[in-house]
């Protein structure tokens, strides 16, 4: 029964989707299959309907009622499928949203969970939320209070950020402030408080670079943006920092072996 309550509150709010709101409706009437989806952030996955089916060393088929909670900083490929048709929602925390005590430096990067009824009655009673015009002060409140529920149900192993947080994430967490921005290393490295030459080093540490960091957190935003709001893929393209729609879709398809449009079209 809640999770039809949640099915019906989700379809509002893809009908009308709200800015800045904390919660994410991610759906589909035809297969998607996704490769290498990188989670920037500590995200909560709830399939409400059809079968997400993950693949890789973590190897899942997750149904209606079954929570996917995964660390930030990873990345795995997945299915999308639907039965008539597909739906679930997600949620990405902040690193303060859980309380300081219980950050640890466990390896945890995806747990697969049946959702228990309280969590799922906390969900509902934000979803009810989405078109209220709260400020995000109010939204951020209940979002920590999301967390202190997953904590109280030990459900945030693979949600709590690491002591220290890889170079990756503090990057990542400059670069989404304004994610169409032409970043330059130099700018970027002076609010870090770093040098050049450390921030490639550490970052070649954990086998990435900045443009890689940059074009990944990008290709996130807009595979999020195709599947969560009306928006043309031309003005996605622009909001993703790419003026031509063409490029962007061109390597967004090296990314993710789909491109916009056939992800769209599976809406």
């Amino acid at each position: 029964m809640q999770i039809q309550t949640l099915i019906s509150q989700a379809k509002k709010l893809i009908e009308t989707p709200q800015d800045n709101f904390p919660v994410l409706i991610f759906h589909c009437r035809e297969k998607q299959n996704l490769h290498r989806v990188h989670f920037f952030q500590p995200t909560l996955m709830l399939v409400l309907r059809g079968t997400k089916q993950i693949s890789g060393p973590a190897q899942s088929s997750c149904t209606a009622g079954n929570l996917i909670l995964v660390s930030s900083e990873h990345q795995f490929p997945f299915a999308n499928i639907p039965d008539d048709f597909y739906m679930a929602l997600a949620i990405g925390f902040q690193p303060d949203d859980f309380p300081t005590q219980t950050i640890t430096e466990e390896n945890i990067k995806l747990e697969v969970k049946e959702a228990p009824k309280s969590l799922l009655t906390l969900i509902q009673q934000l979803l009810d939320l989405s078109h209220s015009e709260l400020p995000n002060s109010v939204l951020s409140a209940r979002r920590k209070e999301l967390a202190g529920l997953l904590t109280h149900l030990n459900l945030d192993k693979a949600l709590r950020c690491p002591l220290t947080p890889p170079w990756q994430t503090r990057l990542a967490t400059l670069l989404q402030t304004d994610i169409s921005k032409e970043w330059k290393l130099e700018n970027v490295c002076k609010t870090l408080g770093t040098s050049e030459s450390n921030l490639r080093r550490r970052l070649q540490q954990e086998n990435t670079g900045f443009r890689e960091v940059l074009e990944d957190l990008r290709f996130t935003f807009g595979l999020g943006m195709i599947q969560t709001t009306h928006l043309p893929i031309n003005q996605i393209a622009l909001e993703c920092g790419y003026q031509s729609a063409s490029r962007f879709s061109e390597r967004f398809k090296k990314r993710f072996l789909t491109t916009p449009s056939e992800l769209r079209q599976a809406l």
